[in-house]
């Protein structure tokens, strides 16, 4: 009885559980443009499967936490036991935050907003009944005038999410956000949804960001096998930063990025492959992840018919200058930057030159890619396990001093 006064007070229907080791747990947020903030709620009626939510408060500006149970802030965390039943935690986030000088990559404004729910939303570590999993829901409150709101998340309503990440117990809403008076456009690419929103007169080209993307899309398809059930492309012009930014389900585009660059490359396609692969890296091997993504985003205009292989060869020299023109020596830094990237779709052209060549054009880099995807977060010598695993025996490719793991790389 309690549970069913508590969705009927909260205003949600909540479906039926799939079996006991599952709770619910609903995130609602109302978006407060006069404070600049929003007013973030958790409530969970859980019965006893949650033990303790330990949230790590170092990655937004948060503040008027109330809570029922147990709760205590203490250096840069916030730990709440909460209670079996009517569990609620009430906090406030700032939204708006200045990335460089003049230029945001969050904002709330009188007429929409965008975030991160990354930051809205603080990251937790949960302590739960062994195999309890949250079945979680995300919920806006608007400005009366505000029209809607767009996540990555699966919508059930006009703003009504479904949160629901297979890799993880506890989910929360993550990835960019936009919310208020929107223009957006919707298209079913194969089994995937894909949304492009910006406010209504913003500079971002919502259809041309379509159309590029669904003249890839097949060749995503072939390449990768899998893809997301959907993906938001968010943006925006002044005053937020003027670049390309992607998250586990969306990427922010500035509205005034080129959807191909004058070498051949492409910041869309760049950013759509991170949200697609999800692959990161580790052990001083940005490299990989940011040289897959750029690879790709040349690669796969190219097969779709969008530059021709004079036009490939090209973009491949330009970045071959480029590298050339910083004298890159070694790949293995800390953080990737453009010239590294440059010389890594150098490396990795070759590499799939390399594949098919041993294995007789049965095989190519899209084989270690998927390799790649089921490992998700990939070193320089798992990638090198990898690419001896498809072509049975080692690369001499990646046998190279650009890979050499000295002591003076970066960190």
């Amino acid at each position: 009885m309690r549970l069913l006064t508590w969705l009927l007070l909260s205003g949600f229907a909540l479906p039926a559980l799939a079996d006991s080791s599952t709770y619910p747990i609903h995130y609602h947020i109302t978006l407060n443009p006069e404070k600049e903030r929003a007013e973030v709620v958790i409530e969970s009626d859980h019965g006893g499967q949650l033990k303790q939510l330990d949230f790590n408060l170092t990655y937004g500006d948060y503040s008027n936490f109330e809570a029922n149970g147990s709760f205590e802030i203490e250096d840069d965390r916030a730990i709440w036991h909460p209670p079996a039943e009517d569990a609620r935690l009430r906090f406030h986030a700032t939204v708006t935050h200045e990335r460089d000088p003049g230029e945001y990559d969050a904002m709330i404004t009188e007429d929409w907003a965008i975030f991160r729910g990354d930051n809205i939303i603080p990251p937790a570590w949960a302590r739960t009944d062994k195999g309890a999993r949250a079945k979680a829901y995300l919920t806006f409150t608007l400005p009366e005038e505000w029209t809607s709101v767009t996540t990555g998340w699966k919508k059930l309503d006009d703003r009504r999410f479904r949160i629901d990440n297979s890799e993880r117990r506890f989910d929360r809403p993550t990835g960019w956000m936009i919310a208020g008076k929107l223009g957006t456009r919707r298209e079913q690419l194969g089994d995937t949804h894909l949304v492009v929103s910006a406010p209504k007169g913003s500079s971002l080209r919502r259809m041309d960001v379509i159309t590029l993307i669904t003249n890839v899309w097949p060749e995503v398809e072939k390449a990768f096998g899998t893809t997301p059930p959907k993906f938001a492309v968010i943006g925006h012009g002044e005053p937020m930063w003027r670049g390309a930014l992607s998250g586990p389900n969306a990427l922010f585009l500035h509205g005034d990025r080129p959807m191909v660059s004058e070498n051949g490359t492409s910041t869309v396609i760049h950013e759509l492959m991170h949200v697609v692969t999800r692959i990161r890296s580790k052990d001083k091997s940005d490299w990989l992840a940011e040289g897959l993504a750029e690879y790709y985003a040349v690669e796969l205009m190219y097969r779709a018919g969008a530059l021709t292989q004079q036009r490939r060869e090209r973009t491949l020299n330009s970045l071959r200058k480029w590298a050339d023109n910083d004298e890159v020596t070694n790949l293995r830094t800390g953080d990737s930057s453009g010239a590294i990237t440059a010389r890594a779709v150098l490396l990795f052209d070759e590499l799939d030159r390399e594949i098919q060549r041993v294995t007789d054009n049965k095989h190519s880099l899209d084989d270690v890619v998927h390799l790649m995807i089921e490992e998700r977060v990939v070193s320089t010598e798992e990638l090198r396990a990898f690419v001896e695993q498809v072509m049975g025996k080692p690369s001499a490719t990646l046998d190279t001093p650009l890979l050499a793991k000295g002591d003076n790389n970066g960190d």
